[in-house]
């Protein structure tokens, strides 16, 4: 008689990782940046097509940088 293998078909949930310090940084200074933008009278959407721009400029410059030692 053979056995009935069992796949695991879901796997638990992790917790959650925290923030480390450099990433903790910049969700401040974007943070930061944008309410300095709203105050000094911005429109929100110039402010949400600066923040796009620059996460796809940032994205496109984190895949052409090579790793660093020891990643």
């Amino acid at each position: 008689m053979k056995k009935r293998q069992r796949h695991a078909c879901a796997q638990r949930p992790t917790a959650p990782e925290r923030l480390n310090g450099p990433e903790a940084a910049v969700v401040i200074i974007v943070i930061t940046l944008c309410a300095v933008l709203v105050y000094a009278g911005m429109p929100v959407t110039a402010i949400m097509e600066i923040l796009a721009s620059g996460g796809l400029i940032g994205i496109h410059v984190a895949r052409r940088a090579p790793l660093a030692p020891g990643m």
